[in-house]
């Protein structure tokens, strides 16, 4: 590696950031989905006192396994009676879609009622300078983990969204320094709660905006239900970023662009704006990514210096998500030795892009993509894997996500050898639009053509999706599977029926 300018690491000598007030002994409603683990496990080593009530069917989870050995007391089920007087608040995680029996206690004891993105807000309140934003309309998984991963000298602390393979969603580091995933799309949001549920919120935090030391903005396009347009999320993305002392943008999304423009025209005193990108001109240029059929070689040169990074990661956007991060971390003035070092060592995001195995020589993948842009990548990123037939399994997100979004679901499923569409996945038990999988299905058809799109259907007579992706898959073909509801489970699934096609499969995949 090129080191012909070396930049002094310091050590982080700031106490870390303490737990606020409001949140030291507080109760996380449904505290397994994605989002709320890695905040339990960043309040319980930052020292509250953490409950947390969870799905039946999650108690024997790994997730939940994590949890209590970070200190969370974890209750099995939502009842009213986990929520006890002796709690400074109750966090909800926003993928409640009806009557809630904690929430509900919640409001008649009069305890402070707040959405995850609110306590996220009181600790980088707390943490003053020493936060560090991965924000954006969708897309910022990859970035946020990679990006607590090159930072992580043993001081750092960080709330993701997703963990790092073999990693954890929350960790709370023993500085100053934590890197908060600020993105909403944790879980499938398809209603806004009751007013009530938003009782007596702490108005000192409201009110206080937070400083970051640096924003790394992935993306600012539409996407529902978080944000109903292009205008809605560039406007997110820009109340965030003039909070930032360094924002940092990546000039392959075309949405950011737009961000660049509007902080440059009305700028910030003292603000110092970051591009990085596979463009010359960039402040962080990244220079021909190469995939090696392993990993990605890459040299990023900063302030007239190269510097050379193997990511052992796949898809050509998943390595551009971890350049973003290694800019914001050289920007940043870490020692780019030590960050390549923590780069060799990040795999990725857990269930994104990930083998699940293989049998008969069909390799199954698993994605945990939701917006129809990170769907559309990690397809053309699989694409790449195998030179035999792809086959996606696709379960869209929510109703509201899908019927806003179908076309571009449909869309996403370019070069596709085969598809096979799941029901939606939804909080919702009852709903009056139509369902918007037949409007991703039409897309999908006009995409790649009738005989490559099929639908699995619920019934006696009708085959389970397994058995029909057992019947099209032959040896050498990959199939990735994309999702996070059932999709999660589908994968085991279809390596059982591979491994047993007379065999039913077992409840417990």
């Amino acid at each position: 590696m090129d080191t012909t300018t070396q930049l002094e690491t310091t050590v982080d000598t700031t106490p870390p950031p303490a737990v606020p007030d409001l949140l030291a002994a507080v109760h996380l409603v449904d505290v397994a989905v994605p989002g709320m683990e890695g905040l339990a496990r960043w309040l319980a080593e930052a020292g509250a006192d953490v409950t947390g009530s969870i799905r039946e069917a999650d108690q024997h989870s790994p997730v939940v396994a994590a949890l209590e050995a970070a200190g969370v007391r974890v209750l099995v089920g939502f009842d009213a009676g986990h929520v006890r007087t002796d709690r400074t608040a109750v966090v909800w995680s926003g993928v409640v879609a009806g009557p809630h029996p904690e929430l509900d206690r919640a409001q008649v004891l009069r305890l402070p009622i707040l959405g995850r993105a609110l306590a996220l807000k009181a600790i980088c309140v707390q943490a003053g300078t020493g936060a560090v934003a991965v924000a954006g309309s969708h897309s910022t998984a990859t970035a946020a983990a990679a990006l607590a991963h090159v930072l992580d000298n043993g001081q750092t602390g960080w709330v993701l969204n997703a963990p790092a393979r073999d990693g954890a969603a929350g960790h709370a580091g023993g500085g100053s320094r934590i890197v908060v995933d600020l993105c909403p799309d944790a879980g499938s949001h398809e209603a806004a709660p009751h007013a009530a549920w938003q009782h007596r919120p702490a108005p000192h935090f409201l009110t206080a905006e937070p400083r970051f030391a640096a924003a790394l903005i992935l993306a600012t396009s539409a996407n529902a239900p978080h944000f109903e347009d292009n205008i809605a999320g560039l406007g997110a993305a820009e109340r965030l970023a003039r909070n930032a002392s360094v924002v940092v943008l990546p000039t392959w999304d075309t949405s950011v662009a737009n961000l660049r423009e509007r902080l440059g025209d009305r700028a910030v005193p003292g603000q110092r704006v970051v591009t990085v990108g596979t463009d010359p001109a960039s402040t962080v240029w990244i220079m021909a990514p190469r995939w090696t059929g392993e990993d990605f070689r890459v040299v990023l040169r900063y302030q007239e210096t190269d510097h050379t990074f193997v990511l052992p990661v796949a898809g050509r956007h998943h390595a551009l998500a971890v350049c973003a991060a290694i800019a914001t971390a050289l920007v940043l003035g870490e020692d780019p030795q030590a960050v390549a070092e923590r780069a060799a060592s990040f795999r990725g995001v857990e269930r994104s892009l990930a083998p699940v195995g293989s049998h008969r020589g069909i390799t199954v993948l698993e994605s945990r993509a939701r917006h129809s842009r990170e769907v559309a990548q990690d397809v053309e990123a699989a694409r790449m894997l195998t030179e035999f037939a792809l086959i996606v399994v696709l379960e869209p997100d929510g109703i509201a996500r899908t019927s806003a979004h179908a076309a571009e679901l449909g869309a996403a499923l370019k070069g596709v050898d085969h598809a096979l569409l799941l029901p939606v996945s939804t909080t919702l038990v009852h709903h009056s639009v139509p369902d918007p999988l037949d409007a991703v299905e039409q897309a999908a058809r006009r995409m790649l053509g009738d005989g490559k799109v099929n639908r699995a259907r619920s019934g006696p007579c009708e085959p389970g999706p397994e058995q029909q992706i057992g019947e099209l898959a032959a040896e050498g073909d990959l199939v990735l599977v994309v999702g996070t509801g059932q999709a999660e489970r589908f994968g085991a699934r279809l390596l059982f029926h591979l491994a047993a096609p007379a065999t039913p499969i077992p409840q417990h995949l």
